[in-house]
């Protein structure tokens, strides 16, 4: 078991807008020129970067921005943000998950902003250490802009650490912006290695996977191409045989795993813990003979119900189906026993009138759940916080992004060997799926396997997004997005809170 690291949040900052900064004191009236005069401190502030992760992977809100709208879900009977998926009028500047998204993540980049701003003062750290620091802060300064600008477009590029109140920020051409989170990453490439000091840690092989993201974004293919191959070519990652492995609760730290979010078995350090089985479990428990067991899901909040495309996507002989999809539930409870079954049988479900099935139906009441983010360890089916470590950087999404950047130079052979790599590793033993040609290789079918690699991992809107495909797939594949969503809907509206405290005009998102 490799030592794992605690995230800190350090209070410098209590509420960060985008260009507004509201401070308050800490009780212990520690100010930031004291706090991170030391290596003490700037370790501290560091890992107090990180623990902005654990605000956007996990929770509700990273997983309804992310999630919701999409090909692959729609949304099931409970929860207020329903308008994420249909695109209807409520979806406008005062959306609260938005705002808070928006909040998180630039809290998480003036806590980078202040680390970096501050650490070369410190003069008993040596320059190997001050590098170090200075490339985890980038790298996630680098991610945490990811998100904004895939969401929101352009956005406010802070280079420095917010002091006082600014309420004069202007927006920044997102292509600018990927070039800042270019060199950040970079920077993180040059001073990072494949093997970090605490589990958790960003790495050199993080760094890589990031920079493919990015450059992909600013269509520099060919370097994409090459940030991705040096990861899969170092020799410190490897795909597991079995996909179930990459899920499996007791095998978190596992060799493809490129980065991921710590969450721990332990209250005082688990912050809100990692809530995803909460989110795609339907409602079980309202149906005779069931009742709330962390083993069939927990406690069911009923968000995010499949699509049909997405169920009916998968092959056969794919293993990631069974490994992603909860279909069937067994009774086990012997007070409401439908007549003639037994606790522990497979549960039966009427899909349609006179049509009984093992199998249950997709509806928003009782749509099929998700296991990749079961956590069977919780002491009770009521508790929220959640152990799981997020799993942020997978290999095989490396695969494919090198497919990607493979296929966008039209180098469709090779593009194949990567996403086939995957493909084969995804089919039941013994067996295999079907083979892709280079005639057929487009974007979709990237998107696809994606789909049934990396579906429900808060993905999938910032890559329908980013590839231009979001409307042409909600109007194919979700019937409950499919009637409003336009063009207009590949970006996010910017927060109100964030345009009601400037002083200039700041301007929103068209259409919004």
């Amino acid at each position: 078991m490799k030592k794992r690291f605690f995230y800190i949040t350090i209070l410098v900052s209590i509420f960060f807008f985008n260009g507004c900064s509201l401070e308050e004191e800490p009780l212990s009236e520690a100010a930031p020129d004291s706090i991170f005069s030391t290596p003490t401190g700037i370790r501290d502030g560091v890992n107090g970067i990180y623990s902005t992760l654990r605000n956007i992977y996990g929770t509700q809100e990273g997983f309804t921005v992310t999630t919701f709208g999409t090909d692959l879900f729609r949304h099931g009977k409970d929860g207020g943000a329903k308008f994420m998926d249909t695109y209807s009028n409520e979806l406008n500047s005062t959306e609260t998950y938005l705002y808070r998204i928006w909040t998180y993540l630039y809290a998480g980049i003036n806590s980078a902003n202040t680390i970096l701003d501050r650490i070369d003062a410190v003069s008993e750290l040596t320059e190997v250490q001050k590098n170090t620091y200075k490339a985890e802060a980038r790298f996630l300064r680098a991610h945490y802009y990811y998100w904004l600008t895939l969401q929101f477009g352009d956005v406010v590029l802070r280079e420095t650490e917010t002091k006082g109140v600014n309420t004069e920020d202007l927006p920044t051409d997102k292509k600018v912006i990927w070039e800042f989170m270019k060199a950040d990453t970079q920077f993180a490439i040059d001073n990072l290695t494949y093997t970090a000091s605490d589990y958790g840690r960003a790495t050199k092989g993080a760094a890589l996977h990031q920079m493919a993201r990015i450059l992909i974004l600013l269509e520099d293919y060919q370097g994409a191409e090459t940030a991705a191959k040096e990861v899969i070519n170092s020799g410190a990652y490897n795909l597991l045989d079995s996909y179930a492995d990459v899920f499996d609760y007791n095998n978190q730290e596992n060799s493809e795993i490129i980065f991921s979010v710590q969450y721990l078995n332990d209250a005082l350090n688990n912050g809100n813990g990692n809530q995803g089985h909460l989110f795609f479990t339907p409602a079980y428990d309202q149906f005779p003979g069931l009742t709330r067991d962390v083993t069939q899901g927990g406690r069911p909040y009923t968000r995010f119900r499949p699509t049909e495309f997405f169920r009916n996507l998968f092959e056969e002989n794919d293993t990631r189906f069974d490994v992603t999809f909860r279909y069937t539930w067994y009774y086990n409870k012997a007070e409401t026993l439908p007549d003639g079954k037994s606790i522990g049988e497979v549960a039966i479900w009427e899909t349609e009138p006179g049509v009984f099935s093992e199998i249950a139906p997709n509806t928003d009441k009782m749509h099929w759940g998700m296991k990749k983010h079961d956590d069977p360890t919780r002491a009770s089916f009521q508790d929220k916080a959640g152990f799981r470590d997020f799993f942020v950087f997978r290999l095989s999404e490396t695969y494919l992004l090198a497919a990607e950047a493979l296929l966008m130079q039209d180098k469709k052979t090779e593009a194949l060997v990567f996403l086939n790599t995957v493909r084969n590793r995804a089919a039941k033993a013994g067996m295999s799926l079907a083979d892709i040609v280079a005639g057929d290789l487009d974007i979709d079918v990237i998107l696809d396997e994606r789909a049934m690699e990396l579906g429900g991992e808060e993905l999938r809107w910032m890559d329908l997004a980013r590839t231009g495909k979001l409307v042409e797939r909600v109007q194919k594949y979700n019937p409950n997005g499919a009637a409003n969503i336009q063009d207009f809907h590949q970006l996010r509206p910017i927060p109100q809170t964030q345009i009601d405290l400037s002083t200039v005009d700041y301007p929103q998102n068209d259409k919004y």
